[in-house]
């Protein structure tokens, strides 16, 4: 609150956050700009068989899998995203939901609740995933799921996008703005709809497909080098 009052100007990640800095701090609008960070450029899709396959192994993935990247705390969704993940399971008894990223606070409950289910042998908490590793594990997967309840960004929603992995997002925060059209939107309270989204994205082959093509059209939307201009500007303009 001190920060964006005393600052002469205040950047913002996204339209979504402005709003809420506006929101939170009564802040005017004209003092915020939305400068979009940019993404990691070397991350492409992985297509090597034996790649995708020693990624799998060195994560203990054995076969197709959803992949959900971030820290594993509450805001993430997960709890849901398991419920869900467990109305596929009678149709797709093969696949493997990994939770992947380092652990977060309040993680135990998340856990319990795959224990809960039974769920033990489909749902993977591999942990923090080397850099080196990213693009093979987000490549391999059948989709990416991420039904956050809130992100200021979204930074693996376009990681997604860049390794061509069709992608499910919250309809909440800053996700609809960073995913744009690649990626299909769900309520992230509704676990119903979660399953269904997800459901959708592993029969739908034509769909699959639009939302890979309109995935990586989005990332032209986002480079640091946009960025830097941007901010540039704002430091100029104050100087």
């Amino acid at each position: 609150r001190w920060n964006v009052q005393a600052a002469a100007h205040v950047l913002a990640d996204s339209e979504a956050t402005r709003a809420d800095i506006v929101r939170a701090y009564g802040v005017s609008e004209e003092k915020i700009t939305v400068v979009y960070p940019g993404y990691d450029r070397t991350l492409h899709p992985v297509t090597d068989p034996q790649a995708l396959a020693d990624v799998r192994a060195r994560y203990d993935i054995p076969g197709s899998y959803i992949l959900s990247l971030g820290r594993i705390q509450p805001r993430k969704n997960l709890v849901r995203l398991i419920e869900a993940f467990a109305r596929l399971l009678p149709e797709h008894p093969t696949l493997t939901l990994v939770l992947a990223g380092p652990v977060g606070w309040l993680s135990e409950p998340i856990v319990a609740r795959v224990h809960e289910l039974s769920l033990d042998a489909h749902v993977l908490f591999p942990g923090y995933v080397a850099e080196e590793d990213k693009a093979a594990l987000l490549s391999g997967a059948s989709l990416f799921a991420f039904p956050s309840r809130y992100e200021g960004f979204g930074f693996p929603v376009l990681e997604a996008q860049a390794c061509g992995v069709p992608v499910l997002a919250s309809t909440t925060s800053s996700l609809p703005e960073v995913t744009g059209e690649g990626g299909l939107l769900v309520d992230p309270l509704d676990v119903a709809a979660i399953a269904e989204g997800m459901s959708r994205l592993l029969r739908e082959t034509n769909l699959r497909s639009a939302l890979i093509a309109r995935g990586t059209e989005n990332l032209a939307r986002f480079s640091w080098g946009q960025a830097a201009r941007a901010v540039v500007a704002v430091i100029t303009s104050l100087l």
